[in-house]
């Protein structure tokens, strides 16, 4: 571990850090904008240039340069002072002052360096290279060359990270722009992560453009529900909606990045949710079938840990005889960050019926169930649905199963809900609420399934989220002695459950194969 001096200050440093991360480990900032330590250097931007005591006289770009021992760094000389606000000046040549319409704008490097490090008039009194604006690169991303800094981070990132040359820099000087190849957009599946890095307006995610300030936004840790890769996220949100989804660090999960679809699957979150339902005719249709024959319970592995051992314990109190796992149906995978499992509980829900002793049929053996209640509806055949004599449906979204269920009770999305999902190599993750405020008369799945057992004479249904993880723990030798508050944010991965085969690309935890 080479020991440098930032300042004056020394720092235990990797001896694989540059001079950036080296001074980061001390909480000095070195401003940057082409450099990002998941990609290649560029060193374009020259914004990170510094003095150090083995190249005297001149500058060096801290994004190239490596630590060894004994080195000496000046980050805050007049040199680099000068050399900051020149590069802010030459950055700012061309670029428009649209920051009151830029959706950029709260969360640009560019904004924040000149307030840092510049902060002065313009000195330029000529007209503005004008360059090409609202480009649709592909489905996702739109591009505004005027407001490009030409960092190349898109680039490489295309290049490197989605291996997916999409993107390249055309023209030359001062005219220089990003641009897609001639007839092929950016349709990579990771295009939105090039949004993500670009560190000013330049790129823009087509589906948050124009929705709202990231000043008005409360961002809370949560888990993609679009896969059952489990890739840890913010979810950005105001009163009861979301407005986006973005990446959150998870080495052994997602990195920094997610895929484009993982980002979209907010919206069933704000569209064509059911907002109230009718418990005491849920509970009329219920009470006289207690213990009968033909009871069936459908849990979706869209389901959280809490809301499938609330399933099962209703189910076990109603005497249910069958059990069923619905879910989306499978789709595309890929050797990085989409799993083929369209469902981010799969491994969760199959626990927890070993757990409570349950066989886990699929929904189309529905045939000679009499009664069925449904934990959330996905994937249930709805011609099997309809000779049912009883169908409770607890459900997020309008379907054609709800709207032939006889009694619906609206349930909470993931991001709106605390709870605990298991991936699909057996990582067991939690999540906060991130959405504020409540919508209608939602509530989560296990809180519904505690009503109904309250309803029907029961006094043993969870009381809180942390309590229906509890009546798994307590029955699950893979979470013996684990509890809900106790799930470390970046999560645990279980024992037993790792699978021998990985996607060649897939992160992964230390020391699986």
């Amino acid at each position: 571990m080479p020991k440098v001096f930032v300042d004056g200050a020394e720092v235990e440093a990797d001896a694989r850090d540059n001079l950036i991360e080296a001074a980061r480990r001390i909480g000095v900032a070195i401003p940057y904008f082409c450099y990002h330590p998941r990609l290649s250097i560029a060193g374009q931007c020259r914004m990170c240039l510094v003095e150090t005591s083995d190249a005297p006289g001149r500058l060096v770009p801290g994004c190239q340069v490596r630590v060894k021992e004994g080195l000496k760094i000046v980050t805050n000389s007049p040199a680099v002072k000068d050399n900051q606000r020149g590069c802010m000046e030459f950055h700012l040549i061309n670029h428009p002052v649209d920051c009151a319409i830029c959706d950029q704008s709260g969360e640009c490097k560019l904004q924040d360096y000149y307030m840092e490090y510049d902060h002065q008039p313009s000195r330029i009194r000529t007209y503005k290279l004008n360059k090409p604006k609202r480009e649709v690169f592909g489905p996702m991303v739109v591009y505004d060359a005027e407001r490009c800094i030409m960092c190349t981070r898109c680039v490489r990132f295309m290049d490197e990270v989605a291996r997916e040359p999409q993107l390249a820099v055309v023209q030359r000087g001062s005219h220089s722009l990003i641009s897609t190849f001639p007839g092929q957009p950016l349709d990579s599946n990771y295009s939105g992560n090039t949004v993500d890095i670009c560190p000013v307006g330049a790129l823009l995610n087509r589906d948050f453009r124009f929705q709202s300030r990231v000043w008005f936004v409360d961002k809370a840790p949560t888990i993609c529900t679009g896969c059952s890769n489990g890739c840890n996220v913010y979810a950005e949100c105001r009163g009861d909606r979301v407005y986006r989804l973005l990446p959150r660090r998870n080495e052994e999960v997602n990195q920094v990045w997610m895929c484009d679809e993982g980002r979209l699957t907010y919206h069933s979150t704000n569209e064509k949710r059911i907002e109230s339902g009718d418990l005491q005719k849920a509970v009329e249709l219920l009470k006289p079938i207690a213990g009968q024959p033909g009871i069936g319970i459908a849990v979706s592995a869209q389901c959280t840990n809490e809301e499938a051992a609330a399933a099962f314990l209703l189910g076990q109190q109603l005497k249910a005889e069958r059990y069923f796992l619905g879910g989306n149906p499978p789709g595309d995978q890929d050797d990085f960050l989409v799993r083929g499992d369209k469902n981010p509980n799969t491994r969760g829900v199959q626990l927890a019926a070993h757990a409570f002793g349950v066989k886990l049929e699929e929904p189309s053996a529905l045939a000679g169930v009499k009664a069925l209640i449904a934990f959330r509806t996905e994937g249930l055949p709805v011609e099997l649905l309809k000779p049912l004599e009883i169908f409770v449906a607890i459900a997020q979204n309008e379907d054609a199963a709800t709207a032939i269920a006889q009694a619906v009770l609206p349930c909470e999305s993931v991001y709106e809900q605390e709870c605990s999902l298991i991936n699909w190599y057996g990582r067991l993750q939690r999540t906060w609420a991130a959405v504020p405020a409540k919508r209608g008369e939602v509530a989560p799945g296990w809180t519904w399934a505690a009503r109904v057992l309250d309803a029907l004479g029961f006094t043993n249904g969870p009381r809180t989220a942390a309590a229906a993880f509890d009546i798994l723990a307590q029955r699950s030798k893979q979470l013996a002695g684990v509890t809900l508050a106790g799930i470390p944010e970046e999560g645990r991965v279980l024992e037993g459950e790792m699978p021998t085969h990985w996607p060649e690309r897939a992160p992964r935890p230390a020391g699986a194969r």
